[in-house]
């Protein structure tokens, strides 16, 4: 391993540096708090900042933040109430960029894909949108997304969480190139009502025309922005895919065009409680991958988690089909599923009883505002979906003075909240 000369790292002394707001009132934004040079070791820096950290810094009042893949993100700009308001009755802007992303091109990057993914590749237009599920080859899951195809052999897939050392070792024998090319896509997500209005007074021609899980490239004030219809909030939303030097400007195009119509910045607060009001189960909270499952003797397949509809276990040659295909015919013994509790807002929700026996755990719950009550996605036996007793959980609310309480529970059918 060839060493780093101490030498030659750049220490910048805090009089070579800006000034900081810490020296005294009135000191504007300036944007070298935030960059990050280029001979500065990933490791020397301590709080990771998207590239439109800057912009959206000054929409924030709550001055709280949050971690995204090691990124700060905002957990509240303003008030939680005001911001699911504005997502749900008009429009709300977030900062996604924290996406992992993937680029794989070269003569046989569909062939590639079909090895490494659940589904075939080779039938999907270009500009169109799939859901990626990746395996390994005892069937468990590596990590699952979406698949953008941007050209005959051009792909681009978003995931929750890295696995680039891996996809190398998929892609052994193929003629591919495969980067992690995060750091130099931005992203925004634009949803709620009025969301097309705005994307098209910004100057995004004819993306009311867009299909769900389609995608096309616009200009937007002389940027060109690849638009997808796609994202995790429910209802009308696009997400944006930018250069990061262009970020910024489109944020703030975006305010400006969409002031009239009642836009607002979006946290992460909002956004996972509207994605579980979709049913959208998150990988890192509702389950883990294969290589860091909370319960590492019983990791899940796309079939525990509802994900059989993009396992083709067809003709299609992929990496854990064998082991898929025993699932299949064995069932599986975990499953995912909705639950809907009447509790107060402040409950938090354990284990799931069918009578007195333990059959599952929650793994996500929240107050959601659009149904005035709990939602929460679990992981339980698949049997106890036949059981003749009622569901019933543990409830620790702040109310309640003895602690833990037993609350009947009933199963539900996502998406939570219905939307057009």
């Amino acid at each position: 391993m060839t060493e780093i000369d101490p030498g030659k790292k750049k220490t910048i002394a805090a009089s070579q540096s800006a000034p900081s707001p810490l020296d005294g009132p009135g000191i504007a934004l300036d944007p070298t708090w935030f960059e990050q040079t280029n001979d500065e070791l990933p490791f020397t820096r301590h709080v990771l900042t998207t590239p439109l950290h800057l912009v959206a810094s000054e929409e924030s009042r709550t001055n709280k933040w949050t971690e995204w893949n090691g990124y700060t993100v905002a957990e509240v700009y303003t008030n939680f109430d005001q911001e699911y308001d504005a997502l749900r009755t008009r429009a709300g802007l977030a900062d996604i960029s924290p996406l992992v992303k993937y680029r794989i091109s070269g003569n046989e990057a569909d062939a590639y894909l079909d090895r490494l993914l659940t589904r075939a590749v080779s039938t999907i237009p270009i500009d169109v949108v799939a859901r990626a599920v990746l395996c390994c080859g005892n069937g468990n899951l590596v990590t699952e997304g979406l698949l953008f195809r941007m050209g005959a052999q051009d792909f681009r897939l978003t995931v929750s969480s890295r696995h680039l050392n891996w996809m190398f070792d998929a892609a052994e024998g193929f003629d591919v190139n495969v980067e992690d090319v995060s750091g130099t896509i931005a992203a925004l997500s634009i949803a709620g009502p009025m969301a097309t209005k705005i994307l098209e007074t910004a100057g995004g021609d004819d993306v009311s025309a867009l299909a769900k899980n389609h995608a096309k490239w616009v200009e937007l004030g002389g940027m060109p922005v690849y638009v997808s219809r796609t994202g995790m909030m429910g209802g009308c939303e696009y997400e944006l895919w930018s250069d990061p030097s262009d970020a910024s400007v489109l944020w703030k195009r975006l305010f400006e065009f969409g002031a009239p119509y009642g836009i607002k910045a979006i946290g992460a607060a909002v956004r996972n409680v509207a994605r579980l009001e979709k049913g959208i189960a998150l990988e890192g909270v509702d389950y883990g991958n294969v290589f860091e499952a909370a319960d590492g003797l019983n990791p899940l397949s796309p079939f525990d988690l509802g994900l059989g509809d993009v396992v083709d276990l067809g003709n299609h040659v992929f990496n854990g089909r064998r082991a898929l295909k025993d699932t299949f015919k064995r069932g599986s013994a975990k499953v995912l599923t909705g639950f809907e509790i009447d509790a107060d807002q402040q409950a938090q929700f354990a284990n799931i009883y069918v009578n007195e026996r333990v059959i599952g755990t929650i793994t996500s719950s929240v107050w959601s505002p659009g149904l005035q009550r709990h939602v929460a996605l679990a992981i339980i036996e698949a049997d106890a979906l036949g059981a003749s007793g009622g569901f019933s959980a543990d409830v620790t609310s702040r109310w309640e003075k003895s602690g833990v309480s037993r609350a009947p529970i009933s199963l539900a059918k996502r998406p939570f909240l219905a939307f057009p």
